[in-house]
């Protein structure tokens, strides 16, 4: 099972080099960029046949993200991607904002000259894959950033929490990420670095609020 405590770029890339690992960390991304839309059926035998391998390490890469509780078995229905409905999503949504809230306030005076280098960094590393059109490396880069803030907040619980949350929401609402959805999601992102950077902790907490509200909507 995978750790809750990482951020969602460690979760989509496989922790094993094994056959099994690998097609559920493909299965993975395609769940996160919406190929795979909530509720849809997944065909042990045609994903076989799409990567060229034998039905068993399909099998078991399902039990895999079973275990992960992004796809179920369901009787006489086979496997398909899990769903959740509006109210639910909706709810880690204003948990993720509680969260968010929380981390900004306990990283607060544990901010320091290198760890705000390192904030710059991912920052600069999320504008390069922007400008590559590499939206779901981009994404990724983005969950650094926020995760860095409870990285610093130096608070395993909220860390937990965060990355849990912020796993089911970016896996389950598959945003679709047009080009205007992009760029307003960037400034918001860009917003909070500058606002930490500057010490202004409640527009911080702010930009994160907007951008979830936003992001989220479903």
């Amino acid at each position: 099972m995978m750790e809750n405590h990482l951020p969602v770029s460690n979760k989509l890339k496989a922790s094993r080099n094994s056959l099994p690992d690998m097609i559920a960390n493909h299965l993975l991304k395609k769940i996160f960029m919406g190929e795979f839309i909530q509720g849809e059926r997944l065909i042990e035998s045609e994903i076989a046949r799409e990567l060229n391998v034998s039905n068993i390490p399909v099998r078991e890469a399902f039990y895999i993200l079973q275990n992960t509780e992004i796809i179920e078995r369901l009787p006489r229905k086979g496997v398909r991607v899990k769903a959740m409905s509006k109210k639910e999503i909706n709810d880690y949504k204003d948990a993720l904002i509680e969260v968010y809230q929380l981390g900004v306030d306990y990283s607060q005076h544990k901010w320091n000259e290198d760890n705000l280098r390192q904030l710059e960094d991912y920052l600069k590393e999320a504008t390069e894959k922007l400008v590559e059109k590499d939206v779901l490396e981009y994404v990724l880069k983005c969950d650094q950033i926020s995760h860095y803030i409870f990285v610093v907040a130096n608070n395993k619980a909220l860390l937990r929490f965060y990355s849990e949350i912020a796993y089911i929401t970016k896996v389950y609402c598959q945003i679709k990420w047009e080009k205007d959805k992009i760029d307003y999601y960037h400034s918001r992102i860009e917003g909070m670095v500058k606002a930490i950077q500057a010490g202004d902790f409640e527009q911080a907490k702010t930009e994160l609020v907007t951008l979830t509200n936003e992001s989220l909507i479903i």
